[in-house]
């Protein structure tokens, strides 16, 4: 009787969605907030380090919407590269508008991921090269500061994942509605990948400064926090998750720190997507 209800039901707010709304437009909007255009302030970090962002450069783009679930899919396949770091005066970064059937759209999802076609929304000429070449799906510089310290980032991620069932509701009547898939820097800087309520730490990360037994020059890379091991740490806990690129277990602080970019997406804010597809 339940699964009938909603056969019936669903069927009945198509038809009607046909019979009385007009298309309008979907606006694909990219944002990565105060933290990411002004920095993350010391006070948001637990150990008493603030970071500021010179390029975060993101590949995004396939923005999806569906009416329902048995509502057709549209926007367009499209990927495109932004830089979330350069300011927009809180507005993000526009990637894509598409025409959408009139409806109540329930349904949203989009993909962060290295793309060789993707189209420069606003990096740099030289970042976008470097970055589509690499294979890049997300590209993060930076400064982080305590006091006199001062440490420096250049980290290129090559993820390729797919957020779905981000949270949407919202009419399309012969309007303009704006989806915003919003970017949130701090989850790099988590201590924790099982808490609710992780810590933002950066000390660790401070500390890997020639663990790969390189002369420390105050940069630290990927390889110095690969060799950086997590397993004596009582923070930094992955639970039964595994590195999302290989499916190994977690053993370093580069493979947690690349858990954490798995969970960096977000919708129109603090809005959740259900779904996080990684591909291998």
């Amino acid at each position: 009787m339940t699964t009938t209800l909603r056969i019936s039901l669903a069927a009945a707010l198509a038809l009607a969605a046909c019979s009385d709304e007009q298309s309008g437009t979907i606006t694909a909007t990219a944002y990565g907030e105060d933290f990411i255009e002004q920095g993350i302030p010391a006070d948001v970090f637990g150990d008493g380090w603030s970071v500021s962002f010179d390029a975060f450069l993101v590949s995004i783009g396939t923005p999806k919407a569906k009416a329902g679930e048995g509502g057709a899919e549209v926007g367009p396949d499209a990927m495109f590269v932004v830089d979330l770091a350069r300011p927009s005066n809180g507005a993000g970064y526009e990637l894509a508008s598409f025409a959408a059937p009139g409806g109540f759209y329930d349904h949203y999802g989009y993909r962060i991921a290295p793309s060789a076609a993707a189209t420069n929304v606003n990096a740099a000429a030289g970042d976008f090269d470097d970055m589509t070449n690499e294979g890049f799906s997300i590209w993060v510089r930076g400064t982080a500061t305590k006091g006199a310290e001062t440490r420096a980032i250049d980290w290129g991620f090559k993820l390729d994942m797919a957020y779905a069932h981000c949270e949407m509701d919202r009419s399309v009547d012969g309007n303009t509605v704006e989806m915003q898939s919003t970017i949130h820097a701090d989850h790099l800087f988590y201590d924790d990948a099982t808490s609710p309520e992780p810590a933002v730490a950066f000390q660790l990360v401070a500390d890997a400064d020639g663990a790969d037994g390189s002369t420390p020059d105050g940069t630290i890379s990927l390889a110095e926090l690969a060799a950086t091991d997590i397993r004596g740490e009582a923070r930094y806990q992955v639970g039964s998750q595994r590195d999302p690129q290989t499916g190994a277990d977690i053993v370093n602080l580069a493979q947690y720190i690349t858990l954490q970019a798995t969970t960096v997406g977000h919708i129109n804010g603090e809005g959740h997507c259900a779904d996080v597809i990684v591909r291998r």
